[in-house]
């Protein structure tokens, strides 16, 4: 009998234990009527209205979880796949909110003020295009979305769902119960009327159970678009960027320009040394030549041409006023003779001076303080103008990421890595354009060719990128192009002053007057100033169009320069003395930049030397 009460004891204690165990697992909250309303557009676009009753909400807070990822087996490759839909425009009445992000769901937590409420849940669903890639689904679409995850606390007595579709389907909906692992449970009755899936649940949901709809509709159902694709609007935007930029940076130079006649006179506030200068902001070998045949005109020096033999004679030395690379190039020129020939220039090899003298005039030019030329700060402008050529770029990769991921953060960093390449792809241009005249022409076509290829394989891998990301080729040709047109607009952007502008322009002027001008106008100068030949002769040498300004004489009588002397110019034409005089010009600049032999060939000639003396 002690035994027997003995048992009866712990039987009973333990169901006092069991009692307060039962009550603690005891839902958290209660949803007396769950009611979803959902309306498909034609894009795909689902809105949803969930009507929540809630009762016995002890804690006064519960939430709800939206899926965002979805994984499927649509190719049946045993390797399913995951997509992710875009979640947006949440809005919640009757209660207070606040929403998160974490593992493929945004869940909204919601605060109430009493256990028992009424809450009402909007937000919008953009479903993904997932094709039923197999020989019997006829390109089929799949429609696979939670309506209520598996992951709520409490129990929801009662639930129904109406989803209107934008067509009327032709197929069954397969509605069924999903627990927190996925797995498939009871399903649940769906029934189509007209466009409308209704489903009604005849018994509770339990926690920790879910409400999944499959269908497998015919494909077109839903255009998946929206009514302005991404890529169009950065599209739209990139082009009004890109002519914003344009007429930003080029046209506004051309709308300040001082208004310029045809001007047909020397232009008296420069020295020839600047011409070359102003036009292309380098100094070379036509520089140089430019300030010989001013040196001419102001009678510090002649040119002789009698015997095959080209030779420079000092007539005056140069004044005090001099500039000093002036003086520097007449002494390197002369030494101590007041006449030297082409075979004594050449055979001094004075090449590596040379190139001294015109990175000395190049400093002069840059260092002015006054009548600036080019703007100092323009490589400065140049760089941070050319981040406009990634914005682009940037955009539509964002919105191409964004529309097959719908996450801005997995988007924000292919979009800044893609603005990066184009970026830095650019910097080399800047540097080869700000440097150019430290190397040779070669040099810089090897140096052309290289940042090519660079560019070349960046733009590769870039396409590529973007067409992986299932972006239409039309949007990703429209942006290669705009990145093109902002690369050339910012990379040949006009570097000059306002004052270095107007003298250019003075000079393309005076281009078009030698090329054009006629026999009454030319006339006419001559009357005015029998020495204006020789005095626009730099002009037409820094062009390289000194032909053109000798054949403008051709029915002139023109003698030769005083500077240029040759036995028989004064009885020969205009176009022969020319000639002369231009081949005369090209054998100085041929000897004043005659390089040094190499130590091999330097070598090779002594030994032979050394063999003919033997």
């Amino acid at each position: 009998m002690k035994r027997t009460v003995k048992y009866l004891f712990i039987l009973l204690s333990f169901l006092c234990l069991l009692v307060p165990f039962h009550v603690l697992a005891y839902d958290a909250y209660h949803i007396s009527d769950y009611q979803i309303h959902i309306d498909i557009s034609k894009s795909a676009v689902m809105s949803v209205e969930e009507n929540i009753t809630i009762k016995d909400c002890r804690n006064l807070e519960f939430y709800k979880d939206i899926t965002q990822n979805y994984s499927y087996d649509a190719d049946q490759d045993g390797t399913p796949e995951t997509y992710a839909y875009e979640i947006s425009n949440i809005h919640v009445e009757g209660a207070k909110y606040s929403t998160s992000h974490s593992d493929g769901k945004y869940r909204v937590s919601f605060s109430l003020n009493e256990p028992d409420a009424q809450i009402v849940l909007h937000y919008q669903v953009r479903l993904r295009q997932i094709k039923l890639n197999r020989p019997d689904s006829d390109d089929a679409i799949l429609l696979l979305y939670q309506f209520i995850p598996a992951d709520h606390e409490g129990t929801i007595d009662h639930y129904s769902i109406a989803m209107t579709l934008p067509n009327r389907p032709d197929t069954a909906f397969d509605v069924y119960q999903i627990d927190q692992n996925q797995n498939r449970g009871t399903s649940v009755n769906a029934t189509v009327n007209d466009k409308t899936v209704l489903v009604t649940g005849s018994e509770p949901l339990a926690p920790g159970m879910g409400l999944m709809v499959f269908a497998s509709l015919r494909n077109f159902f839903f255009n998946y678009s929206h009514p302005i694709t991404l890529h169009l609007f950065f599209t739209v935007f990139s082009i009004i960027l890109v002519m914003g930029v344009y007429f930003g940076i080029i046209y506004s130079n051309r709308f300040h320009k001082k208004y310029v006649g045809k001007n047909s006179y020397p232009l008296s506030d420069i020295d020839a040394g600047s011409l070359g200068y102003i036009i292309d902001g380098i100094i070379d070998e036509a520089d140089i030549m430019t300030i010989l045949i001013d040196w001419a005109n102001q009678n510090y020096i002649h040119i002789h041409n009698e015997n095959q033999t080209v030779s420079i004679h000092i007539i005056h030395e140069l004044p005090a006023s001099a500039k000093g690379y002036e003086k520097r190039l007449f002494n390197l020129i002369f030494t101590d003779y007041t006449m030297v020939t082409i075979d004594e220039l050449a055979a001094r090899r004075l090449a590596k001076k040379m190139k001294e003298i015109e990175n000395e005039i190049l400093l002069y030019q840059e260092r002015k303080k006054t009548k600036i030329i080019y703007a100092n700060h323009s490589y400065s402008v140049q760089m941070l103008s050319s981040l406009v050529i990634g914005i682009p770029l940037m955009l539509i990769s964002f919105a191409c990421v964004y529309e097959e991921q719908y996450l801005i953060t997995q988007a924000f960093m292919p979009s800044l890595i893609t603005m990066g390449i184009v970026y830095i792809n650019c910097l080399p241009w800047i540097w080869l354009m700000k440097n150019q005249y430290r190397f040779s022409k070669n040099t810089q076509d090897v140096h052309r060719i290289l940042i090519m290829l660079i560019n070349f394989i960046c733009g590769a891998l870039l396409y590529n990128f973007l067409l992986a990301h299932q972006t239409p080729v039309v949007y990703v040709a429209v942006n290669f192009v705009l990145t093109i047109l902002i690369a050339c607009v910012i990379l040949f952007m006009d570097h000059r002053t306002l004052y270095g502008r107007n003298l250019y322009v003075k000079l393309l002027t005076l281009r078009q007057f030698i090329r054009h001008a006629g026999t009454d106008q030319l006339l006419h100068h001559l009357n005015e100033d029998p020495y204006y030949f020789e005095d626009m002769l730099p002009y037409a040498y820094i062009f390289d169009i000194t032909d053109i300004w000798g054949k403008r004489f051709t029915s002139i009588p023109l003698q030769a320069p005083p500077w240029y002397f040759h036995p028989n110019a004064e009885a020969q034409s205009v176009i022969y003395w020319m000639n002369g005089l231009e081949t005369a010009l090209n054998a100085i600049k041929k000897s004043l930049y005659r390089k040094e032999r190499t130590a091999a060939k330097r070598s090779a000639y002594n030994a032979s030397d050394k063999t003919q003396s033997e």
